[in-house]
């Protein structure tokens, strides 16, 4: 085998490994979940360590508590509803139920399937370091009103298990 297939095939397989999901559970619907009840020591101690008001830190958690929250065998999201001139936008704030930080785009995009619909258009942010936020391994959508399309993207679907070239692609998860 010549040196540029070797490394060719080695790439390829650093690829796969790197694309191997990590072990997760069967996928379940999402059902409510509930947060437990604020515990105003561990908000405290929370608010001594980054320096804030303990009412400023309350008052975060009071707004979580506002929002709706749903579990499955996976993932733990809080749906927060944003009305807009346009209709209903909403914030996802979805973490894994492991804690790990791994960022699968496929359940992102299946999440927001589930819980506000196929044809809702969501946005993933990278913002400028001014509005970074960067507290948990949490990762946020913010799903457009009903109707409403970004105004950048793809205008035609293309989805496949086996891409051309050196394209490496997982299989679909079953579940």
């Amino acid at each position: 085998m010549s040196t540029k297939k070797q490394n060719q095939a080695r790439t390829a397989a650093r690829w796969a490994a790197a694309l191997n999901p990590v072990a997760v559970p069967p996928w379940t619907p999402f059902e409510r979940g509930a947060l437990p009840p604020i515990d105003r020591k561990a908000v405290a101690d929370q608010a001594a360590r980054l320096g804030r008001p303990i009412e400023e830190v309350l008052e975060v958690y009071r707004a979580i508590e506002r929002e709706t929250i749903v579990i499955n065998s996976r993932y733990q999201v809080n749906i927060r509803e944003l009305p807009t001139d346009g209709g209903v936008m909403h914030h996802l704030s979805i973490k894994r139920l492991d804690k790990a930080a791994v960022h699968d785009w496929r359940d992102l995009q299946r999440i927001k399937n589930e819980l506000c619909g196929p044809e809702r258009e969501a946005v993933e942010i990278f913002p400028a370091e001014s509005r970074l936020v960067d507290s948990a391994n949490q990762y946020h959508l913010w799903v457009l009103p009903e109707g409403a399309r970004v105004p950048f993207g793809f205008d035609q679907r293309l989805v496949t298990e086996t891409p051309g070239g050196n394209a490496v692609q997982r299989p679909f998860d079953p579940t």
